[in-house]
């Protein structure tokens, strides 16, 4: 593959991750239960006033007031504008009603202004507005922002090692919470400049390059510059007493300040743990192209929550693990570069920041690569039905669902990769980056498809159906048979659920034997199709998916006369058995399934951690060969079963 040379590099001279960094699913969860923290107080408002449509955001000065010891935020907001439409009379923005309007000024003059229902503000101006011509108007306000009986806000106050911190988190429906703002997914801000005044004290982290700090008596003003557009919900403050240190990437196009804003108390861990970001971040140069904000900054600030959030050029972080800081910086492509243009289709942030996780295991910390695969397979087949569409956007465990809109997200790309083709998935995936009309802006599903098509050649409407919109997976039945060097395959498939009929995929059959082995790929239409292929050498075990590229799950593999993936650590007896198996193993035990021989699963037990020994009840089962499946912590054996009746 492209660059292939400078993958090798990364692993070679950052061997210390491999044994420093663990794959941490606490991590995970605590990353996706804070990037919903600006949802539930707000899932029965707005998202986005529909009046605040007609007019263009330019240019944005924020300037805010906060000390940590408070919890209160005093602001002063000048937007930037172009009305798009004749009779431009009024203005609207998304503002909670919890916030105090003092005064809005435009031309030095004190307009009339109203707090809806909604949480919207309408501020009437004195006279129409001209099509397509820069005006702007300041809108002054205070208050203490309203939290949710969850104890989550988008504006937040805590302490560390007793010192007081203030931070927010707006992802998605939060931002109105703490400014006034146009909350919605199709106009973005074209860039910022950022003013918080705070105790000198504290330091503030925001967007941008810092460009001034301004000492007035007791206070510091921290002037931030952020020169590229962003969306309402990535804007984010937060202050505290940090300790501040600067690491340096080599990527390629340039050098890119790293600027870490971190609690004292943790300094000396953080700098010794975020340099590790520099191959995630060359990973990522190469596969995905420039980072997207290469003419500012990249920064950690942390804050006093778990897990983290992509603020762009900043992100906010809980700690430095391996997989926090890979899934946050991905983000800077995928979330912020290009934005997901509505939160139907929140995948497009999060679905690619989770694959991206996964890839950086796979090509920095490989050791972890097997895990991350299985385990995410595993949360995203342990129930039978799920869109990776998000058909609920007013429920929070629905739009943030870790099975659902990261890892089956994620997986979606991974079986697009093995669709596509190496070379082709991640041109693609450049292209909708870079597509003008996408690049620091808003993307629908839709974009990514016709990109993806386009390099390929391939139609994918078909695909996206299936795994897109349709729910659940699918469950394979294979049945093998070699005659000379001649092998068959049937190939059988069931689906969790109805909405699928039928899971279109190029299968791959991993076969061995006489120490030779191949692999075939097969473009599975239908189910019963039948495949034959030359194998040059005797067969004696056959795998399905062993790199696993694709969701499924229970798959069956029989030959006419023996049971494939028979290990001697496994046993079954007695056999024939009448009402009772046992089933003992040298490993640990995790679950068993009985098939009958035409792959309908008849019984399936999960079993505790730490069990070797256990006793199957049958009596239910009716004379007859069945298969035993069971999953040992290492592997899966099938084992053929004679029932019988006394």
């Amino acid at each position: 593959m492209k660059n292939t040379a400078l993958l090798l590099v990364i692993f070679f001279f950052f061997p210390s991750i491999f044994f420093s960094q663990t794959f941490s699913n606490q991590d995970f969860n605590d990353l996706i239960l804070n990037e919903s923290k600006g949802f539930s107080k707000f899932k029965n408002s707005n998202k986005g006033t529909p009046q605040a449509s007609n007019y263009d955001l330019k240019f944005a000065r924020l300037e805010w007031e906060v000390n940590p010891e408070i919890y209160f935020i005093k602001g002063k907001i000048t937007f930037h504008f172009i009305p798009l439409v004749a009779n431009f009379n009024d203005i609207y923005f998304d503002c909670s009603n919890a916030l105090t309007i003092d005064s809005v000024v435009y031309n030095s003059n004190i307009l009339s202004f109203n707090q809806l229902s909604g949480n919207v503000l309408q501020i009437a101006l004195p006279a129409t507005l001209p099509v397509n011509t820069l005006d702007s108007i300041t809108i002054f306000y205070q208050g203490a922002p309203v939290v949710s009986p969850n104890g989550f806000g988008s504006f937040e106050q805590g302490s560390h090692n007793n010192d007081s911190i203030i931070w927010t988190l707006s992802e998605p429906y939060g931002a109105l919470d703490w400014w006034p703002c146009k909350q919605d997914l199709t106009d973005k801000i074209d860039s910022i400049s950022v003013l918080i005044t705070t105790p000198s004290q504290y330091r503030a982290a925001s967007h941008g390059l810092l460009v001034a700090e301004t000492v007035v008596g007791s206070n510091t003003t921290y002037h931030w510059k952020h020169n590229y557009p962003i969306a309402a919900y990535l804007v984010s403050l937060t202050v505290t007493n940090f300790s501040v240190y600067v690491d340096t990437v080599t990527l390629s196009t340039g050098l890119l300040p790293v600027v870490n804003y971190v609690f004292p108390e943790d300094s000396l861990s953080w700098a010794s743990a975020t340099p590790s970001i520099e191959p995630i971040f060359q990973l990522f140069d190469t596969l995905f192209g420039a980072y997207p904000f290469m003419n500012e900054k990249y920064g950690h600030a942390q804050y006093a929550r778990g897990g983290g959030m992509e603020h762009q050029t900043m992100s906010s972080m809980n700690n430095v693990s391996f997989s926090l800081m890979a899934h946050e910086l991905a983000h800077q492509w995928f979330g912020d570069k290009v934005t997901c243009g509505s939160w139907e289709e929140i995948w497009l942030n999060e679905g690619f920041a989770t694959y991206l996780t996964g890839l950086a295991h796979k090509y920095v910390a490989p050791s972890y690569w097997w895990a991350w695969r299985q385990q995410t397979l595993d949360n995203i087949v342990s129930l039978p039905d799920g869109s990776v569409f998000n058909t609920d956007t007013s429920d929070v465990n629905r739009t943030f669902s870790g099975r659902l809109t990261y890892r089956k997200g994620a997986y979606l790309l991974r079986m697009l990769e093995w669709k596509l083709g190496e070379n082709n998935f991640f041109q693609g995936v450049r292209n909708y980056l870079d597509d003008p009309n996408l690049a620091y802006n808003y993307a629908k599903t839709s974009d990514l498809k016709t990109h993806l098509e386009t390099v390929s050649g391939q139609n994918l409407t078909e695909f996206f159906n299936d795994w897109y919109y349709g729910e659940g997976h699918p469950s394979y039945q294979i049945n093998w048979n070699q005659t000379g060097n001649s092998v068959a395959f049937n190939v059988n498939q069931t689906q969790s659920h109805p909405s699928v009929s039928f899971f279109e995929m190029p299968i791959p059959i991993y076969v061995k034997g006489q120490g030779q082995d191949t692999t075939f790929v097969f473009e599975h239409q239908f189910s019963g199709q039948q495949f034959t292929a030359s194998v040059p050498f005797t067969i004696d075990s056959v795998f399905f998916d062993p790199e696993l590229w694709l969701i499924s799950s229970n798959t069956l593999i029989t030959s006419i006369d023996k049971i494939e993936q028979i290990s001697p650590k496994v046993t079954i007896y007695p056999n024939p058995a009448f009402s009772t198996l046992n089933v003992s193993t040298n490993e640990f035990l995790k679950e068993i399934t009985v098939f009958n021989m035409e792959g309908k699963q008849l019984i399936q037990t999960t079993l505790f951690v730490g069990i070797n020994n256990y006793e199957l009840d049958i009596s239910q089962l009716a004379t007859g060969n069945y298969i035993v499946e069971i999953r040992t912590n290492t592997t899966t054996v099938k084992k053929k079963l004679h029932k019988i009746n006394k």
